[in-house]
């Protein structure tokens, strides 16, 4: 018996192999891997978890800083060295908030590295954040969706369950529409009155598309506001950021466009350094890549500095680690 079940796991890795190399053999393997957290959206919800105002500094500016595509399949080697370069930034530059623009973990591709443990990353990242006290939001990507960790709702209730600093939530007016989280934060001026908008928006959709319907919840909030996402859309290879793009709806990009739409920042593309332009208004920017895994060169991150009201609402700094 023991010798028909080696020889039919050895037909099965041949053919693994010779299908999809190392990576179709690895993963055969992922449906038995220890740490899994599908379902865990189901089981506990996001519904407008720890979202309350944000007050400026009293100098009025309020500084964030934005970290992407991490791609986080451990907590060694080239994990371990991103996160400790990331606490180092964060360390120098004391944000009132840390940004991180999507792909926190890495998908499938994972599948082909040794020793995955996407659960322990995610628990570095809580770890790391609670000992700077550090507020942080995140938006999801495409990599934090298609894993075998459990879907995106599933990662974002996880974290939003055991991380006391993390901001994120799903807006309770979204009425069905796709995605993980959709919230909005406002920043505060000393009157407590609301001085500018921090959206966070999930480009999560199906078949890439940005349904209009989402769009439109994007209106009522948007103003005067700064829109970090995941995946660039149409525009960004319009004003000559990118040469192809992650989601496609015109109708969100004539939301971006809004006179009052002052940044929309985003990952996915893994640029160094961070690009970015102005067109009609609205500054579209590519955050520096974020981590090691990928192999990446230059790794870092981006400043971003609001003054709301000021003559020059943003400054930036692009940093390798």
């Amino acid at each position: 018996m023991k010798k028909k079940i080696i020889i039919t796991i050895a037909i099965i890795l041949a053919i693994a192999l010779l299908g999809g190399g190392t990576y179709g053999a690895l993963i055969l393997f992922q449906p038995f891997q220890r740490n899994n957290i599908a379902g865990y959206g189901e089981r506990y919800p996001i519904v407008n978890t720890g979202v309350i105002p944000m007050p400026l500094r009293e100098d009025g500016t309020f500084t964030i800083l934005q970290f992407t595509d991490l791609h986080l399949v451990n907590t060694r080697g080239p994990d371990a060295r991103t996160l400790r370069d990331m606490e180092a930034a964060i360390a120098r530059v004391q944000p009132d908030l840390v940004v991180i623009t999507g792909d926190v973990i890495n998908g499938r591709g994972a599948q082909a590295f040794v020793l995955v443990d996407r659960a322990a990353a995610l628990q570095a990242l809580i770890d790391m954040f609670a000992r700077h006290n550090q507020p942080w939001a995140m938006v999801p990507g495409n990599n934090d969706h298609d894993n075998f960790l459990g879907s995106v709702h599933d990662v974002t209730s996880f974290l939003a369950r055991y991380c006391d600093n993390i901001v994120i939530a799903r807006a309770d007016d979204l009425h069905g529409l796709p995605g993980a989280v959709h919230f909005v934060l406002p920043l505060v001026d000393e009157d407590n009155s609301t001085a500018h908008n921090l959206i966070f928006f999930d480009t999560l959709s199906r078949f890439c598309v940005i349904a209009p319907e989402q769009a439109e919840w994007l209106v009522p909030h948007a103003f005067p506001s700064t829109i970090f996402m995941h995946h660039n859309t149409p525009i960004f290879v319009r004003v000559g950021l990118a040469d192809h793009y992650g989601s496609r709806g015109n109708a969100i990009d004539d939301v971006l466009l809004h006179e009052n739409v002052g940044l929309v920042s985003i990952g996915h593309i893994h640029v160094a350094p961070t690009r970015r332009a102005t067109y009609e208004g609205t500054i579209f920017q590519i955050g520096r890549v974020s981590g090691y895994r990928r192999g990446d060169r230059e790794p870092g991150g981006v400043v971003i500095t609001i003054t709301p009201g000021a003559e020059e609402l943003y400054t930036f700094e692009d940093f390798a680690y």
